[in-house]
C-alpha cells in the first residue's frame, strides 16, 4: 500500500510548497481564520500521507521534520515580494501535525479490534 502513498506524499509535498510561495494577490478570507483553517487542513494531510508512506510509525523526529518545513516555508515567504511569514500560519501547521500525531494511535488501535 505504501507504493500508493509515497509517490502521492512527493507530488502533495511539491504542490504544498508551490502554493506555499507562488506570487499571490492579497485576496479577502472565506470565513474568519480560513487561512489558518487551510494551514491546518494541509498539515494533517501531510502528516497523514507521511505516515502511510512508510512502515515505520511516526516519530518525534518526524513530527520535528515537519514542522520544521512548516518553518523553513515561513522564512522562505519572507523572501518573497508578496508573502509574508506569519506566526499564526506556522501555529496552524504545528496544529494539524500535533492531533493527527495524537490521534493517528488511537485510530490504529481501534481498527485491529
Amino acid at each position: 500500500m505504501t507504493k500508493i502513498y509515497k509517490p502521492t506524499l512527493f507530488i502533495y509535498w511539491g504542490f504544498i510548497t508551490f502554493l506555499a510561495l507562488v506570487p499571490v494577490q492579497k485576496s479577502p478570507e472565506l470565513f474568519l481564520f480560513s487561512d489558518k483553517l487551510i494551514h491546518f487542513i494541509s498539515f494533517f494531510i501531510l502528516i497523514f500521507l507521511f505516515d502511510k508512506s512508510f512502515k515505520k510509525p511516526l516519530s518525534i523526529f518526524s513530527l520535528g521534520l515537519l514542522f520544521s518545513y512548516g518553518v523553513f516555508l515561513e522564512f522562505a515567504q519572507s523572501l518573497t515580494l508578496t508573502r509574508s511569514p506569519e506566526l499564526l500560519d506556522l501555529l496552524a501547521d504545528s496544529i494539524g501535525l500535533l492531533v493527527y500525531y495524537v490521534l493517528a494511535p488511537k485510530f490504529r488501535e481501534k481498527i485491529k479490534k
